[in-house]
């Protein structure tokens, strides 16, 4: 019995295609998200600060976010490029204006900090994006336990020790509630290169208020290094000390409060002053660091772990853990680090405290590094960074090596 075949069954079957649809979605999607990423954070990085504190914060952390992506920066830039012409070619005018956007901001990101830099010091692109070491110390110890806490040191000892047998304490950052005491490590060891035996400290972090218990662990990690001298190989009378962000904070007054019974050492040893301080975009003025801050939220909160209270409660407290308030004459060597974009500590607080130490007579430089951000020694070879070791290269010799 023949069976007729339908024309349906004699005809072969053609796969079926994905609708267009799909994979212009497919390329859109990433296309806009890459594009309205780019597009924020360039808008982040160039906006001016805002009165507005909940919008200003997010702000700030996402500028603070830019100086790390400058490779992937450039790597967007071409590819943004790519979508502005296919947004072109496919008379995509949204994609095409966004997508010009981005590579236009992408390119003032990555140009106009390194630019700044390049007029300022001899920079190298190859040191941008050069590994940072990643030394050991040479020992640990423990200088102190204080209520029931182990206070640790890191010691990276110079190879070859400068003639003065110099000692650097060095005081972690971190808002004084975070960081360790290997945060910075790469530069202890371009420190120990230079001659100098590094110690890297714990102290006390908040909460609760440690605004008094923080610097007198610091001064207690000073009077242990001093009493260590020969075991370390250091000259008990050239100590200086060092600190970035807050601890820069806690640098400073340990060394500006040498007498003071209000900031004394947390354990039993002899007050120790120092031959030079160093702070690294260090707050030395904290009522006024709330003032025109970049992160007023995230200033607001730390400054009343730290202090017990906001501004209006304690005000005595902010004015006692000034800096700027304890400059008097024969006050250590001083070196001021400061980005002029850092979002967390106001640009001015370095200026201010040079100009009151210089007025009493104290030996103070301020370095202003352009369009540098809050932390820039965390990459290595940042343009900051890149900038700032020379100066610290010659504070050291001036005042540490000799």
């Amino acid at each position: 019995m023949l069976r007729t075949i339908d024309r349906a069954e004699r005809l072969p079957v053609t796969p079926t295609r994905p609708p267009r649809s799909r994979w212009r979605a497919v390329v859109l999607v990433p296309a806009w998200a890459l594009c309205g990423l780019v597009t924020m954070l360039g808008l982040a990085f160039f906006a001016p600060r805002l009165p507005i504190s909940p919008l200003q914060d997010v702000i700030g952390v996402t500028a603070l976010f830019v100086p790390w992506l400058t490779g992937t920066l450039i790597g967007s830039v071409l590819i943004t490029a790519v979508i502005a012409v296919w947004a072109w070619r496919s008379r995509r005018r949204a994609l095409l204006t966004t997508s010009l956007l981005a590579t236009v901001l992408a390119v003032l990101m990555i140009t106009v900090p390194w630019a700044a830099a390049a007029r300022t010091a001899e920079v190298s692109w190859s040191q941008q994006f050069a590994a940072a070491p990643t030394p050991s110390p040479t020992t640990t110890a423990t200088y102190a336990t204080v209520q029931g806490q182990n206070l640790q040191v890191d010691v990276y000892r110079a190879r070859q020790p400068a003639a003065s047998r110099p000692a650097l304490v060095y005081v972690h950052g971190g808002s004084w509630n975070s960081g360790t005491r290997a945060d910075s490590a790469p530069w202890f060891a371009w420190m120990a290169d230079q001659g100098v035996t590094v110690f890297s400290i714990d102290y006390r972090l908040a909460p609760p208020p440690r605004w008094q218990d923080a610097v007198g662990d610091v001064k207690c990690a000073l009077g242990w290094v001093s009493t260590k001298a020969g075991q370390y190989g250091i000259a008990a009378a050239n100590v200086s000390i060092a600190g970035d962000s807050a601890g820069g904070q806690l640098a400073l007054l340990a060394a500006y409060t040498v007498g003071d019974q209000r900031f004394q050492p947390s354990c039993a040893v002899p007050e120790t002053p120092v031959k030079s301080v160093m702070g690294w975009y260090a707050p030395t003025d904290l009522p006024a660091l709330l003032n025109g801050n970049g992160l007023p939220g995230l200033a607001a909160s730390a400054t009343a772990d730290f202090l017990g209270g906001d501004l209006d409660s304690q005000r005595a407290r902010y004015d006692l853990a000034s800096a700027i308030n304890h400059v008097r004459a024969g006050l250590p060597p001083t070196l001021l680090i400061q980005g002029d974009r850092d979002h967390m500590i106001p640009a001015p607080q370095a200026a201010a405290l040079e100009g009151k130490l210089n007025a009493a007579g104290v030996p103070a430089t301020a370095v202003t590094i352009p369009w540098a951000e809050h932390n820039f020694t965390g990459q290595w070879g940042s343009w900051g960074s890149q900038i700032m070791r020379p100066h610290v290269q010659g504070f050291l010799m001036e005042h540490v090596l000799k």
